[in-house]
């Protein structure tokens, strides 16, 4: 039984990539994505004061569905280590724009600069772009249909899919021939919308998620090496799959990729309760020791990948 419950205005943050082609990857995000640079700072971390760069990229345009955070985050480490395809981390990170004719625009703008898409798909609940940065990290943009559009089945569960999206349809609804000329990624603003990982063990990962974040289990796909939990009834913040990382490597600090990802939560007393339910004699030594600011804290999921759990 599940005694904390995630509290249902939570969202999910910044995720933060390790890249080593930091001006490689900055370019993509920045002529292909059209985001920008908000923020440029060093990370010191050596006797010497030397640190990796990092920066903060962001939409150029806010919205209601912006929060008080950057849309991501890319830290520079040319010596980060390599993983393997079994290996626990990234699936993708989802992008969020507030309505299909977004969605219409950033599809032309992106594919007008010259990105290759992975793939497209309708979800029933979402429409969906699929892409890669130039380090193989996943990225999905998508538009969520009015939730009393989702599909339900008979106990009142939401119903997923993955369809053919038809983009012709797309842009012939909800761009007009001026507006195909002059597209634009993210024209009304974008947030994080979920985060999908690779685990080497579903059934550990479901546990941790729901039991010990107190996330809500809104699809259970197990049988096809999959799961879905969110917060506040939505269809999804984090996904988790086996499809190519079961029983395979956990994820360790240094390795290109994901870093860590943020989940925000409304106030102080939401991490305190976080804190609370995680927070055991069983806990690791690590664990004990992060769990001191009172306005954020970070833990390890079975598979090693970091979240940063804080308060707005």
């Amino acid at each position: 039984m599940v005694v904390f419950k995630m509290p249902s205005m939570m969202k999910i943050g910044s995720p933060v990539l390790r890249v080593r082609n930091i001006d490689k990857v900055l370019a993509f995000y920045e002529k292909s994505l059209g985001l920008q640079v908000s923020s440029r700072y060093h990370r010191y971390h050596t006797d010497d004061g030397n640190g990796d760069l990092a920066c903060e990229l962001d939409v150029k345009h806010k919205s209601s569905l912006s929060i008080n955070c950057p849309l991501l985050i890319i830290q520079h480490d040319p010596y980060a280590k390599n993983v393997s395809q079994n290996s626990a981390g990234l699936f993708h990170f989802a992008i969020l724009v507030p309505d299909r004719k977004s969605l219409a625009s950033t599809y032309l703008a992106v594919r007008n600069s010259g990105v290759r898409y992975d793939g497209f798909a309708d979800h029933l609940v979402s429409e969906s772009l699929y892409l890669r940065d130039p380090e193989n990290n996943g990225i999905e943009i998508y538009r969520d249909r009015p939730n009393i559009e989702w599909p339900r089945d008979i106990e009142g569960h939401i119903m997923m899919d993955t369809l053919p999206l038809d983009l012709n349809s797309l842009v012939s609804e909800e761009l007009d021939k001026e507006e195909r000329k002059n597209t634009e990624a993210f024209p009304t603003g974008a947030r994080i919308g979920h985060i999908h990982l690779k685990v080497t063990n579903l059934e550990r990962s479901i546990k941790f998620y729901h039991e010990k974040l107190g996330l809500d289990i809104t699809l259970d796909w197990s049988t096809m090496g999959a799961a879905f939990l969110s917060a506040g009834g939505y269809h999804h913040h984090i996904g988790i799959n086996t499809w190519n990382s079961l029983g395979g490597k956990i994820h360790t600090h240094g390795e290109v990729g994901l870093e860590y990802f943020t989940i925000i939560v409304p106030d102080r007393s939401s991490i305190n309760a976080i804190k609370s339910n995680i927070y055991d004699p069983v806990s690791s030594q690590r664990q004990k020791k992060q769990m001191v600011d009172k306005n954020q804290f970070f833990v390890f999921d079975p598979d090693g990948i970091q979240i940063v759990i804080k308060s707005e």
